[in-house]
């Protein structure tokens, strides 16, 4: 079937989704909820309704970086997959080397997706819009925000959704296994430093918190010491210039996105005079899995990178 055909089955639908837009719970998106299971299908509980998920799906396009590392944990690769303005997450490009592009995160390629004919597309209730009509007439359509904290029971519902809940689970198993190993190294060598994630972009200068993605990876998984700038209950605050003499954490992680910008704050005195430039402490790191996603796999890197930075005495 053409794209046209279906714009024109779906657009008689446009006020039901303005409504629908409305009223979804982003609360309630959070875990997928098997309902019941029959011959052919799962019945699943979203953040829309129900939605009949083919037992056996396997062309399956994911439409945010996300769904795309749920899949790869879970020992399996989305035929299709949106791309950031860099690409495909750098973490999962090995996995996702068969993976057709279909269109940017913010605008999917709706004739890409067609073209792929696949048989399930996961998508995020929040940034539908009003595409959840045309993209269903393609493929059955799950609609799941990104969790804000509690990924482990996200991975876990969205693998019993697929008739993947094994391999869900074992992903979560490796990596809080992993995540126990370092944070107890880092214990041992550095029990009393301080940490401070900070980002340094155009538009301005964050550090960032202990809500979202990050955050609780360092501060409970690792159980890292936060600055007293670290805002635990926030995903970031906006600082100022003024504030770089009090960013006095032992260890800075930076993502440094506007090198201009931030080969000016190293050049000051304000920069160069705290205690983690002058100890060494400053460690630039990649924004894709520290910021960008949320999952098993991107977590697993910023584990990583603290095991190199801080899982050993200087």
């Amino acid at each position: 079937m053409e794209l046209s055909s279906l714009l024109r089955r779906t657009a008689s639908a446009g006020m039901a989704l303005l409504l629908l837009g409305s009223a979804l719970s982003p609360a309630f998106a959070q875990t997928a909820e098997v309902v019941s299971t029959g011959d052919a299908a799962r019945i699943v509980r979203d953040a829309r309704g129900e939605v009949e998920v083919p037992l056996h799906a396997e062309r399956i396009v994911a439409l945010h970086n996300i769904f795309s590392e749920a899949l790869v944990a879970m020992g399996m690769a989305p035929v299709g997959a949106v791309e950031r303005p860099s690409g495909m997450p750098g973490q999962l490009l090995d996995a996702l080397k068969d993976t057709q592009p279909v269109g940017d995160q913010d605008a999917p390629d709706f004739e890409a997706i067609l073209a792929l004919d696949p048989d399930l597309i996961l998508s995020q209730a929040d940034e539908i819009g009003d595409n959840y009509d045309l993209l269903s007439a393609i493929a059955p359509t799950l609609l799941l925000d990104e969790p804000e904290g509690p990924w482990r029971e996200w991975l876990h519902g969205l693998g019993e959704a697929l008739g993947r809940v094994e391999q869900a689970d074992a992903a979560i198993a490796a990596y809080d296994a992993r995540a126990a190993e370092v944070k107890a190294q880092v214990a041992a060598v550095r029990p009393d430093d301080t940490v401070l994630l900070l980002r340094v972009r155009e538009k301005d200068i964050r550090v960032y918190g202990g809500s979202r993605r990050s955050g609780p990876v360092l501060y409970q998984d690792l159980g890292l010491n936060p600055h007293p700038l670290v805002p635990l209950d926030v995903e970031h605050v906006t600082v100022s210039n003024e504030i770089i003499p009090d960013l006095t954490a032992d260890h800075i992680f930076l993502l440094a996105e506007d090198e201009a910008k931030m080969a000016g704050i190293e050049a000051t005195a304000l920069w160069q005079g705290l205690p983690a430039v002058q100890a060494g402490h400053v460690y630039r790191v990649n924004i894709e899995p520290w910021n960008q996603s949320t999952g098993p796999i991107s977590f697993g890197v910023i584990v990583e990178d603290v095991a190199e930075h801080l899982g050993k005495a200087d």
